[in-house]
């Protein structure tokens, strides 16, 4: 028969169980002194237990909180009762280094000959609320995916506008070297919208994109050498790119954000006082120790870029945090909080994995792994339809500005454009003469008619007439789904006229 519990009650074995509790457990005098602690109090908070003995309770109170808690811990101990504290709302505790750490406490007072005591428990939960939050996450990004996809076309629509017509009033102007300098400016802050709204896009994105074998190298060289005129030349960059580094299934443009967004953050901690980026590109055979800390990558032969800095570094409360949609460090109008975001959601669509390592005033290294493919993996290609000599164009945009607008650009190249800014219009003027038209240009999110349902109507009439569809949603539709709708290729809006006369003068293979 076990024994009963007061047989087993020792004080050495209640000492024991005391000290080895994996709950932080603290006793409390009546003067707020701490009269005991276990061991777990000192990992939870980094003293010493000489440190904390006879000290004030308040010293594990953040500074800006420890005059309140002093108050309430007197009117506690005039009426003592059994509770527990933080449950549905956030306590915290100071570590030793000036840290907030978030804590759950529960408080039961005793009395013995010695006096009277508090006995506190302090759970720490800041696994538990990393836990929480990295399963909240995917529903935040999805609802904010929602909401900057309904925001984003019409919002594109606007910076469409600005950009075409600041182009065409460019051209009345040239000789005016003052004007043309001015409407430039306008262009340069329409092309910082158009890439914020794309960025908000990018790690947003709910659907995957088509991807292909390619060279991860040529996307960090193109990112590094754009960037190098716009470093400050208290910036030393050091490159190496190993060339036996694997290729990676992944689209080019992806790649390159996680090249641009990690070498501009680290030029931005070193604008101050210059230093040295590091960027180097190297094959790493990953292992199943290093699956072990890292769930859902598979062992084998991955490329490891690293981009590392000797700037200012990260301040420990703030690494928890740095992959968050538009949390940054940098001062006000310096930084959207978006770049991080948009590598993390990248690398882990990849299969891949970030990590960072950061001390403040020492630097901070930023390693991504991705895995590689075969060299003889299938790559896909794009196939072009049939080419026209002619240049006759159905454009179709709901919003009659737009619509204007593109058929001025086109037809300033010399293309004959007719211009609708009603679906339905524009299909019985297709199917009234359909060899007419060499080319359809169409929106997708318009009224009555959606941009693909009428592609399904013009290729039900004909079925070789090549589509370029034009959307300020198009990076959140998967291109191979639209190829398979009939839709040739995609421009997606803002574009400017040079980049929508290339696209259109690539569909009907007419050469520049």
């Amino acid at each position: 028969m076990s024994a009963t519990f007061p047989e087993v009650a020792t004080e050495d074995f209640v000492r024991t169980a005391f000290e080895r509790c994996p709950t932080g457990l603290i006793v409390v005098d009546e003067s707020g002194k701490i009269a005991v602690l276990n061991r777990e109090v000192e990992r939870q908070f980094g003293y010493a237990r000489d440190e904390l003995l006879g000290q004030p309770v308040e010293v594990l109170v953040p500074e800006n909180l420890a005059a309140g808690h002093a108050k309430l811990r007197a009117q506690y101990a005039t009426i003592p009762t059994s509770r527990r504290m933080g449950a549905g709302r956030e306590l915290l505790g100071r570590h030793k280094d000036g840290r907030q750490i978030p804590v759950e406490i529960g408080l039961s007072s005793f009395s013995t000959q010695e006096g009277a005591f508090v006995l506190a428990t302090i759970v720490d939960v800041r696994e538990r609320r990393h836990r929480e939050n990295r399963l909240n996450r995917p529903h935040k990004l999805e609802a904010l995916g929602s909401l900057a996809g309904g925001i984003a076309h019409d919002f594109n629509n606007i910076l469409l506008g600005i950009v075409g017509y600041t182009e065409l009033a460019r051209t009345t102007v040239s000789d005016t070297p003052s004007a043309v300098a001015d409407l430039d400016l306008v262009l340069d802050t329409a092309r910082r919208g158009r890439d914020l709204v794309n960025r908000i896009l990018l790690f947003t994105r709910t659907t995957d994109p088509v991807r292909v074998r390619t060279d991860f190298a040529l996307s960090v060289r193109e990112a590094v050498q754009l960037l190098r005129a716009s470093f400050p030349s208290n910036i030393e960059i050091r490159e190496s790119y190993d060339p036996s580094s694997p290729h990676v299934m992944g689209d080019g443009s992806e790649l390159y954000q996680i090249a641009m967004n990690l070498a501009t953050n680290a030029a931005h901690a070193m604008q101050s006082r210059g230093g040295v980026l590091e960027i180097r590109l190297e094959p790493v055979w990953v292992d199943r120790l290093f699956i072990a800390d890292h769930p859902g990558m598979r062992e084998g032969l991955h490329v490891h870029l690293s981009v590392s800095d000797t700037g200012v570094g990260i301040h420990p409360d703030a690494i928890g945090h740095i992959y968050e949609p538009f949390f940054t460090t940098k001062p006000g109008g310096e930084g959207t909080g978006l770049g991080l975001a948009v590598v993390d959601r990248i690398v882990q669509s990849l299969r891949g994995t970030i990590e960072v390592r950061s001390r403040v005033d020492k630097g901070t290294r930023f390693d991504v792994y991705l895995p590689s493919v075969s060299v003889d993996a299938s790559q896909a290609q794009d196939e072009r339809g049939s080419h026209f000599a002619r240049g006759n164009i159905l454009l179709v945009d709901d919003e009659g500005s737009l619509a204007r607008l593109g058929q001025r650009l086109l037809e300033s190249s010399g293309f004959e454009v007719t211009a609708h800014t009603s679906s339905l219009h524009a299909l019985e003027s297709f199917r009234m003469n359909p060899q007419h038209f060499d080319l359809l240009i169409t929106d997708n999110t318009m009224p009555h008619m959606t941009g693909l349902e009428l592609v399904e109507q013009i290729l039900a009439i004909r079925p070789s007439t090549p589509v370029l569809m034009v959307s300020g949603v198009g990076e959140t539709m998967p291109i191979e789904a639209l190829k398979m709708r009939g839709v040739t290729r995609l421009l997606a809006k803002p574009y400017e006229s040079e980049e929508l006369e290339a696209a259109v003068k690539e569909i009907l293979g007419i050469s520049s």
